[in-house]
C-alpha cells in the first residue's frame, strides 16, 4: 500500500506547492495595490511628458518644454491627476496667467470630475486677474468663495508667479509669492470638508501656463511653518454661483467691458465669407473680425460665416484660442483658400472658444469649409514624423484621405503612441492650402493639440500579427496540455504497475504458496499409501493437477509483475515461456524479428503475451509438433505476431473451438486487433495476431495476409 500511494503523495505534493506560490501571487498584489492606493503622495515634480498620467476636461492642453499650456480661455478647464485615496499633501507650481479677465491656480482634493464650469467636488485656490486676488474656495458643481485676498501691487499677464496650496486634516493654506518676493497668503478651515481626492491644474476664462508642479505629503508641522501656531479661521456659509463675490462681480462687469472694448475697436469689419465675392489676383485691404481658432502654426480666426488664415507682424501678440479680435491686412485670395497677409491685430474680448462644425470627410474635400473649426471622424492608415518634429498621419473616411498635423512639441506624449487602423474623433481647423496637403489629400486637419484628438475604438484584434500571436499560444496551451496528460499517463501506469506488483506478492504468498503446500500433504499420502495401485493413480493425477496448477499461477504472477516485458521485451519473454514449457522435450524453439523494434503500449503487449501464451501451449500440449516459430515483425502501421508448429493439426470450426481459443480471439477484440488461426489435420498449426495503427491499416494487413497464403 505504501508504493501504490506515492502518486497520491506526489500529486498533493504539486497542489501545495501550486497554492503556496498563488498565495505568495497574491501576497504580492495586495502588497503593490497598497502601495498604488496610498493615503500621500511620495515627494515627486510632476511630469508632462507622461500624458497618460494625466486627464483633460476642457481646455486646450499642450506640453511645451517642460511647460504646461492652456491655449483656450474656456470657463472651468481642467487638468487632474494622482490618486483619489491621498489624503493629506501639498502642490505647489510657478503659475503665468495670460488673459486680463480670468483665474488660473491649483486643484486639491477632487472627485467627480467632469468637463464643465466647476464639475467637480474639491477645493481651488488660484490668481484672479479681473480685481488682483488670490482666491480660495470649494466647488461642488458650484462654486463657495471663501477667501479673497489683494495681491499687491497687482497681478500682472505674462509674469510667473509662484503658488502653494496644501491640504492638512481640514485645514487649506494657498500662498501666492509674486517675482519680487511679495508673499500673499489665504487660509481657512472647513468643517465638513473632503478627505480625500486628486489634483489638478485649473484656469477660468483666461489662458494659462503651469511648470514645476511638485507634490509632497503634508504634516501639521508644513502647516504651522505657513500660517503659524494659530488655526485658520472657519469658512464662512458661502452662497453657489450667482451669490455674491467674484461671480456677481464678473456677472455685472462682463457686459460693460464688452461694451467698452466694442465701442473701442469700432471699425468697418466685414464678414469673412464675403471676401470671395472680391476681385481675385488684386491685394485689397480688408478688415475682418472673429474668434481665434487656432494660434500655431499660423493664426486662425472665425466668424458666423467662415474661417480665414492670418499672416500677422506682430508674433508676440499673446494670443489664446477664444479670444476675439479685429485683424486688418492684404487679403489674397485662392480658389479656395484665401490669406489674410502683413495683419495688424488687435484683441477685443475674451470669448468661449467657438464649436467645432461636424462634417464628413466628403463635405470637408469640397472646400466649402477651408479655415473653420471641424469635427471629423476617420481610420488611422499611417503615421509619421514631420517637420518640426510634427506628427503627421494619414486617415481615411469611406472613399477619402486626409492628412492630419499634430504640433510635435511633447512628442513622447500621447499620438506617438496611437496604433494603426484605430478609429479617431478629431477637432481642427480643415485647410486646403497645398502648404499643408502637399498635393496628396484633398485637405489637411490642423488640431490645436493632442487633447483633440479621441479614440473611439482601437484597431480590430484579428490582426496579422495578434493571430500568429494566438496560433502560438493555441500551440504553446497544446503542447501544455499534451505535457500534462502524458504525464498523468505515466502517473496512472506507475500506479497499476505497482498494483500488479502488490497483487503479485499477495499471489505469491497465498494462492502459489498454498498450492505447494497442497502438494507437499499429497506426496505424503501416495508414499503412506504402499501398494494401493489405484488409489496411487488417484493422487499422482492430483498431484500432476495441483504441479500443473502451480506452474500456472507463476506464470500469472511472473505476468503481473512491472517487468516481466519491460525488462525483456515481448519477443524474449515469449521465447523464455515456451523454452520453459518445453523443457525436457524435443521440441525445438526458433525466434525472429523483423523491422524496426518500437514501444507498445503496457496493454498491447501484455494482451500480445497473453495470446502467445496460449497459442504456445497448445501447441505444446496437443500438436506432437517438432518445431515451433515465433516472429514478431514490426511494419510503419502494424505490429504482427506470428506462431507457426509443424504439429496434428486440428480442424478449425465453431465446433472445434476450445475454452483457450475463444479467450484468445476476446482478448484480440479487446485491444482492437485482428487475429487468425489457420490449421488442418497433418499440415500443423500458425496463429497470426495484428494490431494496426487504424481500421484502414488493419485491412490492408488482412488483404496482404489472404494474398499470400
Amino acid at each position: 500500500m505504501t508504493k501504490a500511494s506515492t502518486p497520491g503523495k506526489a500529486v498533493l505534493l504539486r497542489i501545495g506547492t501550486g497554492l503556496a506560490i498563488a498565495a505568495a501571487l497574491a501576497v504580492a498584489l495586495w502588497c503593490f495595490f497598497e502601495r498604488s492606493h496610498q493615503d500621500s503622495p511620495s515627494p515627486h515634480f510632476a511630469s508632462f511628458d507622461k500624458r497618460d498620467d494625466w486627464t483633460a476636461y476642457g481646455g486646450t492642453w499642450e506640453a511645451v518644454d517642460d511647460t504646461m499650456r492652456n491655449n483656450s480661455d474656456e470657463r472651468g478647464a481642467k487638468l487632474m491627476a494622482g490618486s483619489k485615496d491621498w489624503k493629506n499633501y501639498s502642490v505647489e507650481a510657478d503659475v503665468q496667467p495670460l488673459g486680463q479677465f480670468g483665474d488660473a491656480g491649483l486643484i486639491l482634493r477632487a472627485r467627480n470630475e467632469e468637463e464643465g464650469v466647476d464639475a467637480y467636488n474639491g477645493y481651488f485656490a488660484g490668481l484672479r486677474t479681473l480685481d488682483d486676488s488670490l482666491i480660495l474656495g470649494r466647488a461642488d458643481f458650484g462654486w463657495r468663495e471663501y477667501q479673497v485676498v489683494p495681491v499687491n501691487p497687482r497681478i500682472n499677464t505674462q509674469t510667473w508667479y509662484h503658488l502653494k496650496f496644501l491640504a492638512y486634516e481640514c485645514d487649506f493654506v494657498a500662498i501666492a509669492t509674486s517675482p519680487s518676493g511679495q508673499m500673499t497668503t489665504a487660509a481657512l478651515r472647513n468643517k465638513n470638508c473632503l478627505r480625500s481626492g486628486r489634483f489638478g491644474l485649473k484656469s477660468y476664462a483666461t489662458g494659462a501656463l503651469w511648470r514645476n508642479v511638485q507634490i509632497r505629503p503634508a504634516s501639521r508641522a508644513d502647516e504651522v511653518a505657513m500660517i503659524g501656531e494659530a488655526p485658520p479661521p472657519l469658512a464662512r456659509p458661502a452662497d453657489l454661483v450667482g451669490g455674491s463675490g467674484y461671480n456677481a462681480l464678473t456677472r455685472e462687469l462682463e457686459p460693460i467691458y464688452r461694451e467698452m472694448q466694442n465701442h473701442r475697436f469700432a471699425s468697418h469689419a466685414i464678414p469673412i465669407d464675403s471676401l470671395r465675392l472680391l476681385a481675385p489676383m488684386k491685394r485689397t485691404q480688408v478688415t475682418v473680425r472673429g474668434i481665434v481658432t487656432l494660434t500655431s502654426p499660423m493664426l486662425f480666426i472665425q466668424d458666423s460665416t467662415g474661417g480665414l488664415a492670418i499672416s500677422r507682424n506682430d508674433e508676440h501678440l499673446p494670443l489664446e484660442i477664444g479670444d476675439e479680435v479685429e485683424a486688418s491686412g492684404d487679403l489674397e485670395l485662392g480658389d479656395f483658400s484665401s490669406v489674410l497677409k502683413n495683419a495688424n491685430v488687435r484683441i477685443l474680448w475674451s470669448h468661449t472658444p467657438v464649436p467645432p462644425v461636424v462634417v464628413t470627410a466628403t463635405q470637408a474635400a469640397s472646400g466649402n469649409f477651408d479655415a473653420v473649426f471641424i469635427e471629423i471622424e476617420g481610420l488611422l492608415d499611417q503615421k509619421q514624423e514631420g517637420l518640426n518634429h510634427n506628427l503627421v498621419m494619414t486617415l481615411s473616411s469611406g472613399s477619402e484621405n486626409f492628412r492630419v498635423i499634430v504640433g510635435g512639441r511633447g512628442r513622447n506624449s500621447f499620438p506617438w503612441k496611437l496604433q494603426e487602423k484605430s478609429r479617431l474623433r478629431l477637432h481642427g481647423i480643415c485647410v486646403v492650402d497645398p502648404a499643408y496637403t502637399h498635393n496628396e489629400t484633398p485637405f489637411a486637419v490642423i488640431l490645436p493639440s493632442i487633447d483633440d484628438i479621441q479614440v473611439i475604438h482601437g484597431p480590430p484584434w484579428w490582426s496579422a500579427g495578434h493571430i500568429v500571436a494566438g496560433i502560438i499560444v493555441l500551440l504553446l496551451v497544446g503542447l501544455a496540455a499534451q505535457a500534462i496528460h502524458s504525464r498523468l499517463d505515466r502517473m496512472k501506469l506507475r500506479a497499476m504497475f505497482e498494483e500488479r506488483e502488490r497483487l503479485a506478492h499477495e499471489m505469491h504468498d497465498t494462492l502459489a504458496q498454498s498450492f505447494a503446500g497442497i502438494g507437499f500433504q499429497l506426496q505424503a499420502i501416495r508414499d503412506e499409501v504402499g501398494n494401493e495401485e489405484e488409489l496411487r493413480e488417484h493422487l499422482d493425477l492430483a498431484n500432476d493437477l495441483v504441479r500443473a496448477s502451480h506452474e500456472e499461477a507463476r506464470r500469472s504472477i511472473s505476468a503481473l509483475r512491472s517487468n516481466a516485458l519491460e525488462e525483456v521485451g515481448l519477443l524474449e519473454a515469449l521465447e523464455k515461456s515456451a523454452l520453459r514449457m518445453v523443457n525436457g522435450g524435443s521440441m525445438q524453439v526458433q525466434t525472429s524479428s523483423s523491422g524496426n523494434p518500437r514501444m507498445i503500449s503496457p496493454r498491447v503487449a501484455d494482451a500480445f503475451f497473453r495470446i502467445g501464451q496460449e497459442a504456445i501451449a497448445n501447441a505444446v500440449r496437443h500438436s506432437g509438433a517438432t518445431e515451433l516459430t515465433i516472429s514478431l515483425l514490426y511494419e510503419p502501421t502494424t505490429v504482427t505476431l506470428l506462431i507457426e508448429d509443424n504439429g496434428r493439426g486440428f480442424p478449425v470450426g465453431e465446433d472445434s473451438a476450445s475454452f483457450g481459443i475463444r479467450g484468445m480471439g476476446k482478448r484480440a477484440e479487446s485491444i482492437g486487433a485482428w487475429l487468425d488461426i489457420r490449421s488442418s489435420p497433418g499440415d500443423g498449426t500458425s496463429v497470426q495476431l495484428v494490431t494496426p495503427a487504424s481500421k484502414r491499416a488493419l485491412s490492408t494487413a488482412r488483404q496482404d495476409y489472404t494474398s499470400k497464403t
